[in-house]
């Protein structure tokens, strides 16, 4: 996919999946479900893919979902924060700034083997990536039974996953 038209996509209307390849079509495309988020944002991810969401656009548009409604909730689940942390990732920054309207979780060892990334927008947008080495992923900004089948995993891991301490306390 060369360019992205981000203005057709319309979280919970655009039923269209699509391929999303690229650094800089995957911050488009990103940054757009975000910015359309209206309350509930779930990411999986191994490091919090630094060529996605560590750069200042990404991190205006979750600190505004995060203080747009009391009811906003944004999950990040990690299978390695350490690394973020070390890395000195923007997101984390952004976390200890907002304190508890994000919340950062390791992911438990017994769920590290699986490879999928991805992000649910609302519970009815999804960008997925199932595998950890290419930033080629399935986007749709309305797939309410793939969002189904994510949402469960998510909260499958969520619930056996550690608040995370390395996000609480980054290195400068």
């Amino acid at each position: 996919m060369e360019d992205i038209n981000i203005d057709k996509y319309i979280l919970g209307e655009t039923d269209e999946e699509f391929l999303c390849t690229g650094e800089e079509n995957n911050q488009q495309i990103t940054l757009a479900m975000i910015q359309q988020t209206e309350l509930h944002l779930d990411i999986l991810s191994r490091d919090f893919d630094p060529d996605v969401y560590d750069n200042p656009d990404c991190c205006e548009a979750i600190e505004d979902l995060a203080l747009l409604s009391r009811h906003s909730r944004i999950r990040i689940l990690l299978h390695d924060s350490k690394k973020v942390a070390q890395r000195g990732h923007l997101m984390f920054h952004l976390g200890r700034r907002l304190g508890s309207l994000i919340s950062f979780r390791s992911v438990a060892e017994v769920h590290k083997s699986i490879p999928d990334t991805f992000l649910i927008a609302d519970g009815i947008g999804i960008i997925h990536r199932p595998y950890t080495d290419t930033l080629s992923a399935t986007v749709n900004f309305k797939d309410r039974p793939k969002v189904k089948e994510f949402t469960q995993l998510f909260e499958k891991i969520w619930q056996n996953a550690e608040p995370d301490l390395e996000s609480r306390y980054v290195v400068v």
